[in-house]
Order: C-alpha cells, then structure tokens, then sequence
C-alpha cells in the first residue's frame, strides 16, 4: 500500500475531474470524518496504522464515533501515552479524556478532538513496541 505525507493548510477537491483549491477555513469545514484507518509510514521510516477517511489522512474524530478509526487512536493512546483504554471503537468520554491529555502533552489544543494538527503532533505506535511521530521532528 502506498503511504503519503499530507500538507496542512490547502485542500484538492476533485470535482467533475477538475482540482479545485479550497482555502484553509474551507478545507477545515469540509475536512470528513475518519471512517477506517490505513497504514502509513512515521517520520523514521516505520509503519504504523492512523485513522483515516477512505485513505485520506485528514480527518476528524469526536465524541460519538466509532470504529477501526477510533481503535487505532486508542492503540496510540495507550501505548505512547500511557493510558488503559477498552480497544473498543468507541470513542466515548475515557477516550476523549485520554485525547486531551496527550494533546496537552504535545502542546496542542486540548479540546478532546482528533484532526490533522492532533495527527501529525501525537506519536504513533510502530513496530517494536516503539512510538513515532508522522510527520515533523520525531
């Protein structure tokens, strides 16, 4: 499976077979939920599996979902930050909980809600029991 690095800020819309470039305030208002997870690969070079919508790596996740989404920011959580979540799916009040703490830990907004600017500053569980993060300085 191919892995790719996504850039914040601007979004590429295919409408009609044209590419439309949508602004930030835009992109974030369009930006979909995540639904799946995909395989990815970390700023070292490991594999690691991140949620994902379809295989679009910029999505959000709240309060109410649930999934092989949530299941691998739950992974994440626990074994990078410590936490001792259920690897449910769900994400319910423990896994908002545990979000915000480690948002808090990686100097990001602690609103409890996963998205773009959460991905790329949380680190990832990898090969080896080891944690990477996906993009930027690991």
């Amino acid at each position: 499976m191919s892995t790719r690095r996504w850039t914040l800020g601007m979004a590429v819309v295919l409408a009609a077979g044209a590419p439309i470039v949508l602004d930030a305030g835009t992109a974030q208002a369009a930006t979909p939920t995540c639904n799946t997870s995909v395989s990815y690969t970390t700023v070292h070079g490991f594999g690691t599996t991140i949620p994902a919508a379809g295989r679009n790596v910029s999505c959000l996740l709240a309060r109410g979902n649930s999934g092989s989404a949530v299941k691998a920011l739950q992974v994440s959580l626990n074994e990078c930050y410590g936490e001792s979540l259920a690897r449910d799916g769900i994400f319910g009040t423990g896994t908002q909980a545990a979000l915000r703490r480690a948002q808090s830990r990686v100097g990001q907004t602690a609103d409890g809600v996963y998205g773009p600017r959460t991905r790329d500053a949380l680190h990832w569980r990898v090969a080896g029991f080891a944690c990477d993060r996906v993009n930027g300085p690991g």
